[in-house]
């Protein structure tokens, strides 16, 4: 994939944050004229990132952190272990998970990948239900996972471990602890911010997962949303807080053999000791909510006896 001027200039910026780059150090690292700077800046400045520019000995151009969400940005942040990942981010999609599982299906994303949206006109929640996804003020990013023949995963499994990988971004950036309600709907100071909607593509020959696909949603700041918000205002970049997500996520992924993240989820498991009514598909079910087993489900203390529950959303 060929790569823009204004995307080589943005890298050199942004490795540089808050640095003054001379517009003659940017033309002689580039080899291109100073009116070609200038072209890409005003392209990337049109584009929603913040880029200053001042005359004079020591300045130029630099980079300042926004709330513009792009793949250099977020690319910064990332560690060693995660940049190779395919990361796009849009502008607006209709829904990350629907723009990721078309890929899937398609064959066009054929590697574990990130999509991320600034804005989304069609979220998705649980049962159908819309999520309000405006602009700058919000996190709204899928994990596309192919799943191979020899690589089978357990989806509720996932699902609680990416509650857990989004409760530790959370805490390690802006030390805010964040709880869980089952499956995965995520809660600060007794109010819901965000949830975690889970898909899976089926193979029906084998009846196996041929692909997983994990879209979290999480209000950040929008006080005027119908979900409750994190934090009146960062103080860092979102980019930043995605690339966290994303290093938390793999790393659970990647390494989650032993199943450590369980310890996490049931400290932070609002539904614990207490009578919980649980939609699940098309079943109602009431009990009293013993925790989480070692295999990840939920244990239901029902009139009938022990029901263990894979999925659902708690009320």
């Amino acid at each position: 994939m060929t790569t823009s001027t204004a995307e080589t200039i943005l890298t050199l910026l942004v490795d540089r944050e808050n640095e003054w780059i001379s517009g003659q150090e940017l033309a002689l690292e580039l080899s291109i004229s100073r009116a070609a700077i200038w072209k890409a800046i005003g392209k990337l400045i049109a584009d929603g990132f913040t880029i200053e520019s001042q005359r004079g000995p020591g300045k130029g151009y630099r980079y300042v952190a926004s709330e513009k969400m792009s793949v250099t940005g977020i690319s910064h942040y990332l560690s060693e272990q995660t940049q190779s990942i395919n990361l796009q981010v849009f502008d607006t999609l209709p829904s990350t998970n629907t723009y990721a599982k078309i890929g899937l299906i398609s064959d066009t994303i054929t590697q574990p990948s990130v999509i991320i949206a600034n804005v989304q006109t069609k979220g998705a929640g649980h049962f159908g239900r819309s999520f309000s996804s405006p602009a700058q003020t919000g996190l709204y990013i899928s994990f596309a996972l192919p799943i191979g023949a020899d690589n089978q995963v357990t989806p509720h499994l996932l699902a609680i471990a990416s509650a857990v990988a989004v409760a530790r971004t959370i805490k390690n950036l802006l030390a805010i602890e964040l709880d869980f309600k089952w499956l995965n709907d995520l809660y600060y100071q007794g109010k819901k911010v965000g949830g975690i909607l889970t898909e899976a593509v089926v193979n029906i020959e084998s009846q196996t997962y041929s692909a997983i696909v994990i879209g979290i949603g999480l209000n950040l700041t929008n006080q005027a949303a119908e979900l409750s918000f994190i934090t009146k205002e960062l103080d860092i970049s979102r980019n930043q807080i995605a690339a966290s997500l994303i290093d938390h996520f793999f790393n659970l992924y990647d390494h989650d053999e032993d199943k450590q993240f369980l310890a996490d989820y049931r400290t932070h498991l609002l539904d614990l000791g207490k009578q919980v009514h649980v939609k699940y598909a098309d079943q109602d079910i009431t009990g009293l909510s013993k925790g989480v087993d070692d295999a990840g489900y939920l244990l239901v203390e029902t009139q009938t006896g022990l029901t263990k529950l894979s999925a659902g959303e708690t009320r």
